[in-house]
């Protein structure tokens, strides 16, 4: 086996890890904010919205990308180039809010900077070897979670809620469902 093929190998493995982690840690959090979590009407309502933004995002996100076949740059990938950590990053602000516990929200970000540093990390070293100088100069035109400059950009494809489906993002939309009513019913039995 060359180098080459072990280091690709060895980035898929840890893309695949990382990834499993992310997930793992994903549901660890959410289990650990419903046991926790004492809402109240305010805070439930103050953090519905940046749930709803952050799904908003993450629905545009998957609908404009063609994992591991293509590299996307247009739609919001144009601006910004994490938008479904951006999105999941105001989902977990939002719940936090909506959970109204300080050391939960406390534990939540550690747990959150640790382990999607890590993700991106090797998901950017990833996508740099699998797409050379295109991500290259992308990445360097293009804000991490944030724009840079809101620019017009021309438009290679268009967002089809087709896509967002592919990329299993009805799963995310069911969570974020889910976790947003069980917090209003813990108020309404709990509260």
């Amino acid at each position: 086996m060359t180098d080459r093929a072990s280091r690709s190998l060895l980035d898929l493995w840890q893309r695949i890890t990382a990834t499993r982690w992310r997930v793992a840690w994903g549901y660890a959090g959410a289990v650990l904010l419903l046991l926790l979590a004492d809402p109240i009407p305010r805070s439930i309502l103050a953090g519905i919205p940046l749930v709803v933004v952050g799904e908003a995002i993450r629905i545009v996100a998957n609908g404009s990308l063609v994992k591991d076949k293509a590299f996307t740059n247009w739609g919001i990938y144009a601006h910004i180039r994490h938008p479904l950590y951006l999105g999941s990053t105001l989902i977990g602000i939002g719940f936090m809010i909506m959970a109204w516990n300080v050391i939960l929200a406390g534990v939540m970000v550690v747990l959150f900077l640790s382990v999607y540093r890590r993700t991106i990390k090797h998901e950017e070293e990833w996508v740099a070897e699998l797409f050379g100088d295109e991500y290259r100069r992308w990445a360097a035109s293009v804000g991490r979670f944030l724009p840079r400059r809101w620019a017009p950009r021309e438009i290679k494809e268009h967002f089809m809620l087709r896509r967002a489906w592919i990329n299993r993002e009805q799963n995310a939309v069911l969570g974020v469902t889910g976790v947003t009513v069980i917090l209003y019913l813990k108020y309404l039995l709990l509260g």
